[in-house]
């Protein structure tokens, strides 16, 4: 193995961009991640960090001018390889550096129409020719890739590479008993976790609304929400409608919950819901599946990928009362759960093992720097 200079262009914010980033520089790579969302420093670990945002009074002339710092700032660390996360804002400001190799990982808000990627005209443009001018395209999902290559020609190179979960950390078996005493859940309840972040477009209000049916045909059903990034107004929405709907004793708003601490609170969960307008394949359902957490989602062809209806987690079509009779059905047959967590478990090695998908984009750096040689 080559050791290699990496530069990587993303959210630093973001656990998903930290944990790409700070495998490979664990694997004795050197690493560098150019952002204009830092990380606190306290998370930042085995890389550096580059904070490129600006306190300029216009959104646009800040972008502009974050833009051209990325491109000096690639320039001066000289990498073998430029890996740019998401494909909006910041990324764009790659085609000004004009460096090569450099890999395109998007990751669906940044490609997805229905997601509000391409609000504006330049943003479609920019995004377009960051694809296409990219040495390669990862996508971590079928839907994703389908997506990608409507935007671009077939020229452009396109690889299947998920984030990958860390089986070590996310595994059944761990020991919730002081989650549950200091959050008042007895060891009688059944728990159903919403864990997508707190904002409109994860619909947690359909799950709210969902639950008044779940509470009241099994009593012993606690939900329990997140605050990943919360829109403050709607936190707050929800929070009323709880009270609204006379929920408060069997709702849990547990606040932002830490990456180390999300596998305690997958094993505590007997089900973990999602909802959202769109998807793209997230990794919390990998890491929910990995933990034996039954899933229970709304219909998406991104979900259809991995999940067989009744046999490892269930489909729902997106509203209240669908979604509690799927809550229920699920919270009931304790076999189908037990029987779904064997094969999710299973899967997931098979498909979504970090190390094999982190190796892979490995193969792949060295690929892309004997062609540039």
């Amino acid at each position: 193995m080559r050791r290699l200079r990496l530069c990587f262009v993303g959210p630093a914010q973001n656990i998903t961009t930290r944990r790409w980033v700070q495998w490979f520089s664990r694997r004795g790579h050197e690493a560098i991640l150019l952002t204009v969302e830092p990380a606190d420093p306290c998370d930042v670990q085995n890389f550096y960090q580059i904070d490129l945002s600006t306190r300029a009074m216009s959104h646009k002339v800040g972008r502009l001018i974050s833009a051209a710092r990325l491109a000096v700032n690639i320039r001066r660390f000289a990498p073998d390889i430029v890996h740019v996360h998401y494909l909006r804002g910041l990324a764009w400001g790659v085609l000004l550096s004009r460096y090569h190799p450099y890999v395109a990982t998007p990751w669906g808000s940044d490609v997805l129409d229905e997601q509000g990627a391409f609000r504006d005209w330049a943003g479609r443009v920019l995004t377009r020719r960051v694809l296409e001018e990219a040495d390669l395209v990862t996508a971590h999902s079928q839907y994703l890739e389908k997506q990608v290559k409507g935007l671009v020609s077939a020229v452009t190179p396109i690889a299947r590479i998920g984030w990958g979960v860390d089986l070590a950390m996310f595994r059944p078996g761990l020991d919730t008993a002081a989650l549950r005493r200091d959050w008042n859940i007895s060891a009688d309840q059944q728990v159903v976790f919403s864990p997508r972040l707190a904002q409109p477009f994860y619909r947690h209000e359909l799950i709210i609304e969902a639950f008044q049916e779940v509470r009241r045909k099994a009593p012993s059903a606690v939900l329990v929400m997140t605050g990943q990034f919360a829109d403050q107004g709607y936190d707050r929405r929800l929070r009323a409608l709880v009270e609204a709907l006379d929920l408060s004793p069997c709702v849990r708003f547990v606040g932002p919950i830490s990456y180390n601490a999300m596998p305690l609170w997958l094993n505590l969960a007997q089900i973990v819901i999602m909802v959202p307008r769109s998807d793209g394949m997230p990794n919390t359902l990998l890491e929910a599946m990995a933990c034996g957490t039954f899933p229970v989602l709304n219909r998406l062809p991104q979900y259809e990928e991995i999940i067989e209806q009744e046999r490892n987690g269930l489909l729902t079509d997106s509203f209240p009362e669908a979604i509690s009779k799927a809550l229920l059905k699920a919270l009931a047959n304790v076999k189908l759960r037990q029987e779904a967590a064997r094969r999710n478990r299973d899967l997931v090695e098979a498909i979504g093992n970090q190390d094999c998908e982190m190796l892979r984009m490995e193969q792949w750096y060295d690929q892309l720097l004997e062609k540039a040689a």
